[in-house]
């Protein structure tokens, strides 16, 4: 990527960070920008068949494929950011670079006992709200 490119292909990374920003803090101004970025999907690149990406966002025009990411990482971001926190949980899941979601499970020693795995830490408020429990 460049500085000061004017395409945009509708890759998840911007979108994947404001759910994970949100799922963290609890502040809505993330939902917002995620639901800004979600109408100006709909505005600027939305077509008959689906959506495609722009060549340059000054001019609005359209490039003439529809990347597969964009139905598989950025639509699922932007659908968790805007879905209740337990419906994929942080405490049971884990997403790998591709958005692809894998449930963490227990790991066992040598002896076949099970090891404890760290719980995250979730901090479902700001720190302007304070310590929660």
């Amino acid at each position: 990527m460049n500085v000061g490119t004017s395409w945009n292909i509708l890759r998840p990374e911007t979108v994947e960070s404001l759910m994970y920003l949100w799922r963290l803090t609890g502040n809505k101004t993330y939902q917002d920008w995620g639901w800004d970025i979600f109408e100006a999907f709909e505005k600027n690149s939305r077509i008959a068949s689906g959506y495609v990406g722009l060549r340059d966002v000054n001019s609005g025009e359209k490039d003439d494929k529809m990347q597969t990411f964009f139905l598989a990482e950025t639509l699922k971001y932007l659908y968790l950011l805007f879905s209740p926190p337990s419906v994929v949980s942080f405490d049971e899941w884990v997403f790998n670079t591709e958005a692809h979601p894998l449930r963490i499970v227990p790991t066992h020693g040598s002896n076949g006992q099970s090891i404890e795995t760290a719980k995250p830490v979730v901090r479902p408020f700001g720190r302007k709200q304070g310590k929660q429990g």
